[in-house]
């Protein structure tokens, strides 16, 4: 396992921010930098991110095309000295081992990648929506095949040449563009054990949520439409145990799965009794987010 450097685009306060900069500080890896990019050294994290042992680098002009996000992955790498590339997520708590999970199998994959669990910061409605909504990140990788999480993802060096950074300098979507170019030349692992925690507090939930859903039907149109059938499978079963309590037996296990799924992080009961409510929820979303020209993203507007 070579140096590694992990390239953390910031935009504003994350409710959960100090704890989630010491979990990337506390890795047990060889040998590491931590890279947060900012877009203004005004921004509010700053103060709070320059206690820690962190680089902290001002977005660059490095494209015009491409997204707030993209653009700070773009400069982190400019500044990157590591052999291995790994982006992740200001909102997220990585457990100690996941560098070392991520990158191990690298040697064997074009890029690796794993998917976090909800855990909202408080529980709100919204935020019971959102965490049933996130564990359908898992789904899309059984029925949609493999995909780069944005928030976990890791590179060798050489991967980001000239057509990579051209790729992405042109588009809003790294998880998608990332995940088709890694397609194009080889295979993705998903490293299920080195999975972390996405810890949010939502106020935006509707565009929140057309966003993922947009992301999911640009990388996997077929994980899409597998998934919408299996949400009018469930509508159709919850209609019937209304006549006889057997027929809710699928979503019953619908729900044991997540808890077995998320066991591990000692969470998994409000997610997975989300997740029901979700499919619901995103079933009756969808005609209206396919619809959609434009998506919001950290208060910016993009063309899908």
């Amino acid at each position: 396992m070579g140096f590694a450097s992990v390239i953390i685009p910031i935009k504003g306060l994350d409710v959960n921010l100090e704890d989630n900069v010491l979990s990337l500080l506390n890795q047990d890896y060889p040998a590491y930098e931590v890279i947060y990019v900012v877009d203004s050294y005004e921004d509010i994290c700053v103060p709070i991110l320059r206690k820690y042992n962190v680089k902290i680098i001002k977005t660059e002009d490095v494209c015009s095309l491409c997204s707030g996000k993209i653009r700070a992955q773009l400069t982190g790498l400019k500044y990157a000295k590591g052999e291995i590339i790994v982006f992740g997520d200001s909102d997220t708590w990585y457990p100690k081992y996941w560098l070392r999970e991520l990158v191990k199998p690298l040697s064997n994959f074009v890029a690796t990648t794993v998917f976090s669990w909800p855990k909202p910061y408080k529980l709100t409605l919204k935020n019971f929506i959102r965490a049933g909504f996130w564990t359908f990140g898992f789904e899309s990788q059984a029925v949609g095949g493999t995909f780069l999480w944005g928030g976990s993802m890791a590179f060798r060096r050489d991967f980001f040449d000239d057509y990579v950074i051209s790729e992405l300098s042109k588009n809003w979507c790294d998880d998608c563009t990332l995940t088709r170019i890694a397609k194009e030349r080889g295979k993705i692992g998903f490293v299920i054990n080195a999975m972390p925690l996405n810890i949010f507090d939502e106020n935006d939930l509707i565009n929140w949520s057309k966003r993922q859903m947009i992301t999911v039907y640009l990388y996997s149109r077929r994980g899409f439409y597998a998934f919408i059938l299996i949400a009018i499978f469930m509508l159709f079963f919850l209609i019937l145990s209304f006549f006889s309590l057997v027929f809710i037996t699928p979503l019953i296990t619908w729900i044991i799965k997540n808890i077995i799924r998320g066991f591990k992080t000692g969470y998994a009961i409000i997610p997975s009794l989300a997740s029901v409510v979700a499919i619901f929820y995103t079933l009756l979303l969808t005609p209206f987010t396919l619809k959609q020209k434009y998506i919001i993203w950290r208060g910016n507007k993009y063309k899908v």
